[in-house]
């Protein structure tokens, strides 16, 4: 007997497979793995930035209502906290995100967030564009 009837009626009744097979199952397995995890891993940044994205978003929002009662935007805060005292805004969720407003060319200015995973993101506003990158 030959093939898979073979396999099934082995000697003294046994079934099962060879140790190739299963070494051949576990190789095809793992090469699914090293093509699945990277891409994985690029889903989870994507989805961090969109979460600081949104949040840059929010704080803008504030940041306009400031400049229309003040005649400009909030130049400098280092932080969150520095942040809710001069225009109110807090993030949705204490994340642990780190949050910076720095001055910017021509009355723009730089928000910064980066979360405790490593996902960072610097906008320039109001033009809405990213920051230049240093080195």
């Amino acid at each position: 007997m030959g093939g898979f009837a073979g396999r099934m009626a082995c000697a003294a009744g046994r079934f099962g497979y060879t140790l190739l097979e299963l070494m051949a199952v576990v190789a095809i397995l793992a090469l699914i793995a090293a093509i699945a995890l990277p891409v994985y891993q690029g889903y989870l940044q994507t989805a961090r930035e969109g979460v600081l994205a949104s949040n840059i978003a929010s704080l803008e929002a504030f940041q306009e209502d400031y400049r229309l009662r003040t005649g400009a935007y909030l130049q400098e805060a280092a932080d969150a906290a520095a942040i809710a005292a001069a225009i109110g805004w807090r993030p949705r969720a204490d994340d642990g995100i780190a949050y910076r407003i720095a001055p910017g060319a021509n009355g723009s200015y730089q928000v910064t967030a980066a979360s405790p995973e490593g996902a960072q993101l610097c906008l320039i506003l109001p033009e809405k564009r990213r920051c230049q990158t240093q080195g």
